[in-house]
Formats: structure tokens, C-alpha cells, sequence
């Protein structure tokens, strides 16, 4: 069998023992980094008024530098995907989760829009390598049967962190000139000592807990697989273009992708800009910290919401329909549209928290869900690069220029070609641009979920299959 990839076994530190002893404390180390991984991303965005106001910026030189952090870790997330399929995914997260905190600890030495561009690209290669192997460390961690939930509850962490980003570079940023540079460094040393503990963790085995689930009972995969015999089997190559080629194959790997596009636009356009939109007088009129108070807190409750939500409906409509994960998704990104909708276009503050709360449940619905699915249909072996090649495909025409486009769009509907946020009053330019790109993109990342979840049922028996072959 020289065609089929190895089970990319190296550094499994304890392979007799049971990865359920090891499993918490991997999650939780897990969650940790994720929370810093999106508090390091966001404080930015929770300063961003300001530092722009300092530093003289505009409204798509601001667009610019969120791009810039997105574009680099979309780019830099395939080949540190790929690097996680073939080596040690815990030393992968390491390195890279100390190369981010050391970029953000010096971002706090910025003074142009050149230096902050640079540090916020250079942040975008730190936390490429760290989603995909985290990712896949913990799929091995946790089988198929809890997959979406376990996915759902360590996804909170990014929701806890980015609403600490907002609230500490918000809060930080409006006690006076030049105090938003403390907020980096406060988020960035943090980091270092995460990456000394995952360096120390336990390294699980390719697929660990899903053939230990299968040996504690194997009647369940025996007649899934016997109730799928005609589908498809996947074979895992042993090239990395034709591994990429592989996946992509795979038909609700190209359903996620291309649902992810368009909901990644309208996640990335809404929360780069959203502090600042609420800081504007034709909006809420809020100062730097109560914009990202607000916003983070609204975000963090009502994410969370919607994560469990997410994932116990996956979870238990998937024992009635394999494709509920993606169903789940489609439907979710379907509901918020009409929310998102109507959270740009009211500018009372009651009105616009409800609306921005069922907003926010709706779009967190998707994550454990979507992640989840994303490891069932990819065989054990390239479950890193499974993650990077989608997320790489979804932010790149996806998120990666939607802060630029709304930048654009926003300068372009101001008659006065910036003043209006030179004046704190661009709030109506922002929304129409909100309102022209993301509603509609959302209708059809639902779309696109609900009509494609039919093929999960058959892309998950081919995966369970092509593991089985490559232990062999």
C-alpha cells in the first residue's frame, strides 16, 4: 500500500494508556489558549477608535490593519496545518503561541500605521499553526459521539477571550493619550507560560478516542458502516498536494467551506468594526470602554448561548440524522439574517441590544457544530490539515478582506470622504455597508448548509474507513 499515507503516529508520549485519563486537562489548557488567542486578536479592535484617532488613521487604514492580521493567517494556516499532520501537534501550538505573545507584547511599540500593519501580520502567523493542531489534538481527545459539544464548549473560550480583547483594550485605550500600548503588553506575556504547559501535556494518539470508543462498543460502528457500504472510500496519499486534493473532494468538506465564506464575510465585517460603530454619535454614542463593555459583554453571554445551543442540537439530532451538524449551521446562519438586519438599522439602545443578542445566538450556533463535522469526514491522518485547507479557502474569500470592504464601503457612502468619522458620525455609513454585504451573505451560507448537510452520512462512514485501512 504505498499510496497511503502513515498514521502519523510520532510522539505519542504514553501509547498504552487511555487518553479519557488525559483528555480534561488537555481540554482545559486547550480553552485557556483559546481565550488568549482571541483576547490577543481583539484588543485591537477594542482600541481601534482611539489608536486611530492618535495616530491619525481612517476608517480603511484601520480596515487594513485587521486585514492585514487575517490575509497572513489565512496564508500561514496550510502549511502549519500540514506541519501539525506530521509531527507533534502539542509542540506546534507551543511555538506558536509564544511567537504570538511576543508580537503582542510588542505591538505596544507601534507609532505608524506601517508598524502597527506589520506587528498585526507577524500576530497572524503565531495563531495560524495553533487552531488546526489544536483542533485535531483535542479530536483525538474526544470521539465522534460528543464531538460537536465538546468543540461548542472549547470554542467559549475564544468568546470569553474576545470579550476580554474589547473590554481591556477599550478600557485601557480611554484612560488617556498612549495608554492603549499597556493593553498589549498586558495580554501578551500571559502567553509565554500557556506554551510552556502545552509543550509539557500528553501527546494522544491518531485517532485515540475513536477507536477506543469503537473497542468499548463495536456493534455501533459495524452497522453504520454496514448501512453505508456503498458509498465512497477515501485513500490517504502519501503527497500533501494530493492529501489537499483528497479533502477536497470530500462533498461536505466543500459544503462547510463554501458556507463558511459568506458567513466568515459577515462575522469578520461585524465584529472588526463594531466598537467603533457604537462610539459613533449617530449610533449609541458610547465612550471607548462602555462601547466594548457592551459589546463584549452582550457577545460573551449570548455566544455562549448559542454554543450550546449548537452543539447539544447537533449532538442529539445526529443520532436521528448524520448530517444534523451541518443542518444545524445552515439553519442557524439563516435565522440571524433578519436579526443582523434590524441590529444595524436600530439605533435606540434597548431596541439594538435585544436584536444584537439573538444576533449573536444565532451566528455562535454554528462553530461546535461545523468544527465538529469538519473532523468526521477527514480521516484521522489529516484532521490539521483538514482545518487549514478549510479555514485557509474560508477566510481567504471569506473574512480575510471584509474589514477592508466595509472600510471602503463606509469612506465611499460618507459625502465628505472621511470627516464623518474624523467627526465621530460615521455610524450610517457603517451600517449601510453592514446592511448591502452581510445580511444577504447569510441568507445563503444558510442556504447552502441546509441543502448540503444530505452527504454527511456517507463522507463519515468513507473517513471511518480510510482509518481503518491506514491502521492496517
Amino acid at each position: 500500500m504505498s499510496d497511503v499515507a502513515p498514521s502519523a503516529g510520532a510522539g505519542i508520549d504514553s501509547p498504552g494508556q487511555s487518553i479519557s485519563r488525559h483528555a480534561p486537562y488537555i481540554f482545559w489548557i486547550m480553552f485557556f489558549i483559546n481565550l488568549l488567542n482571541y483576547m490577543d486578536r481583539y484588543v485591537f479592535t477594542g482600541a481601534a477608535n482611539v489608536i486611530g484617532h492618535e495616530l491619525h488613521l481612517n476608517l480603511y487604514q484601520i480596515g487594513f490593519i485587521a486585514s492585514a492580521f487575517l490575509v497572513v493567517y489565512t496564508l500561514a494556516m496550510l502549511p502549519l496545518g500540514a506541519w501539525a499532520d506530521r509531527s507533534k501537534r502539542k509542540n506546534v501550538i507551543a511555538i506558536c503561541v509564544a511567537v504570538w505573545s511576543i508580537v503582542t507584547a510588542l505591538t505596544a511599540l507601534a507609532n505608524s500605521f506601517l508598524t502597527l500593519f506589520l506587528t498585526r501580520m507577524i500576530l497572524g502567523i503565531g495563531e495560524a499553526g495553533y487552531y488546526p493542531a489544536g483542533t485535531a489534538l483535542l479530536s483525538d481527545c474526544y470521539n465522534r459521539s460528543r464531538r460537536a459539544q465538546i468543540m461548542s464548549r472549547w470554542i467559549i473560550g475564544s468568546v470569553v477571550g474576545l470579550m476580554i480583547g474589547f473590554i481591556v483594550g477599550g478600557e485601557v485605550a480611554g484612560i488617556g493619550f498612549g495608554y492603549w500600548r499597556y493593553a498589549f503588553l498586558f495580554t501578551g506575556i500571559p502567553g509565554l507560560i500557556l506554551a510552556f504547559l502545552v509543550w509539557r501535556t500528553h501527546e494522544p494518539r491518531r485517532n485515540q478516542a475513536d477507536e477506543e470508543a469503537f473497542e468499548a462498543n463495536p456493534e455501533e460502528e459495524i452497522g453504520a458502516a454496514a448501512d453505508t457500504e456503498t458509498f465512497h472510500t477515501i485513500v490517504v496519499p502519501r503527497n500533501f498536494f494530493m492529501q489537499l486534493v483528497t479533502l477536497l473532494r470530500i462533498r461536505t468538506m466543500v459544503v462547510l467551506i463554501l458556507m463558511q465564506i459568506f458567513a466568515f464575510y459577515a462575522l469578520g465585517a461585524g465584529v472588526s468594526f463594531l466598537p467603533i460603530y457604537l462610539q459613533q454619535k449617530d449610533t449609541l454614542d458610547l465612550s471607548s470602554g462602555t462601547a466594548s463593555l457592551l459589546s463584549g459583554g452582550v457577545i460573551v453571554v449570548a455566544g455562549i448561548v448559542g454554543l450550546f445551543i449548537g452543539g447539544y442540537l447537533a449532538d442529539a439530532l445526529s443520532r436521528r440524522f448524520p448530517g444534523a451538524r451541518v443542518l444545524v449551521s445552515g439553519i442557524g446562519f439563516l435565522l440571524s439574517a433578519p436579526a443582523y438586519a434590524l441590529t444595524v438599522l436600530i439605533h435606540q439602545p434597548i431596541g439594538f441590544i435585544i436584536c444584537f443578542f439573538i444576533t449573536v445566538v444565532t451566528l455562535y450556533i454554528y462553530n461546535g457544530p461545523s468544527t465538529a463535522a469538519t473532523q468526521d469526514v477527514a480521516p484521522a491522518a489529516l484532521r490539521a490539515s483538514a482545518v487549514a485547507i478549510s479555514l485557509l479557502i474560508a477566510h481567504l474569500l471569506g473574512d480575510a478582506f471584509a474589514p477592508s470592504i466595509i472600510g471602503v464601503l463606509a469612506t465611499a457612502f460618507d459625502p465628505t470622504h472621511g470627516q464623518h468619522f474624523a467627526n465621530n458620525v460615521a455610524g450610517g455609513d457603517l451600517s449601510l455597508a453592514f446592511l448591502v454585504t452581510c445580511v444577504p451573505v447569510l441568507i445563503i451560507a444558510g442556504l447552502i448548509g441546509i441543502f448540503g448537510a444530505r452527504w454527511m452520512k456517507g463522507d463519515v462512514a468513507a473517513a471511518q474507513r480510510a482509518d481503518k485501512l491506514v491502521k492496517g
